[in-house]
Parts: structure tokens; C-alpha cells; sequence
């Protein structure tokens, strides 16, 4: 055992008896502690922060807006099917996915909140 695992266990030790006690506040700890932020909830926006600058500096990087411009514009001149090219079509239909799940994941994190 090293010196930091003998200090938690003393720790733990001295503070069980104040564990244990209840002290009655009308629900004011409770409340106090819904109203603090959550460390999870922290760490969820700034990962989803970092996934979307991410995603778009990839987006760029990649110049991703080509693909899709070109399908833009083959579809303003002529609508054909034969004329749609299948990977520009999946690549937005990905980025659409990911935005619609980040939006459920927020709406999900401010019911909760």
C-alpha cells in the first residue's frame, strides 16, 4: 500500500460517522445539488464541441464542399437519376444524420437538466 491509498483510508475512515448522519434541511441539499453542473454534462459538450470543429475542419481539409457542389449543380441543370453521383448523396446524407442526432443529444441534456 502506498502512502496516497493509507491517506484515502484514513480519510474514509474519519469522515463515516458524518456519512452517516442525516441532517434535515427541507430538501435545500437537494436542490442545490441539481442546480450544480454536472461533470458529465461538461464533458459531454466540450467532446461534442471538439467532434464538430473536427468534423468541419475535416470537411475542409478534404474540400468536401466539392462533391457536393458539383451534385448541386448537375441536379439544377438536368434531373436525371443517371446523372447523381452516389457518394457526395451519402456523404450529406452522414453529416444530416450526425447533426440531427447532436440536436436529440442536446434536447436530451436540457430535459434532463
Amino acid at each position: 500500500m502506498d502512502m496516497a491509498e493509507i491517506d484515502n483510508s484514513l480519510l474514509e475512515q474519519f469522515f463515516e460517522p458524518a456519512r452517516q448522519q442525516y441532517i434535515d434541511d427541507k430538501g435545500f441539499t437537494e436542490k442545490v445539488m441539481r442546480q450544480l453542473p454536472d461533470r458529465a454534462m461538461s464533458l459531454s459538450r466540450w467532446w461534442t464541441i471538439f467532434c464538430m470543429v473536427l468534423g468541419i475542419v475535416l470537411f475542409f481539409v478534404f474540400e468536401g464542399w466539392q462533391p457536393l457542389l458539383i451534385s448541386v449543380v448537375r441536379m439544377s441543370h438536368a434531373f436525371s437519376l443517371n446523372d447523381i453521383h452516389p457518394i457526395p448523396c451519402f456523404m450529406t446524407l452522414g453529416v444530416l444524420t450526425c447533426l440531427a442526432l447532436l440536436e436529440l443529444v442536446h434536447r436530451m441534456e436540457r430535459m434532463q437538466v
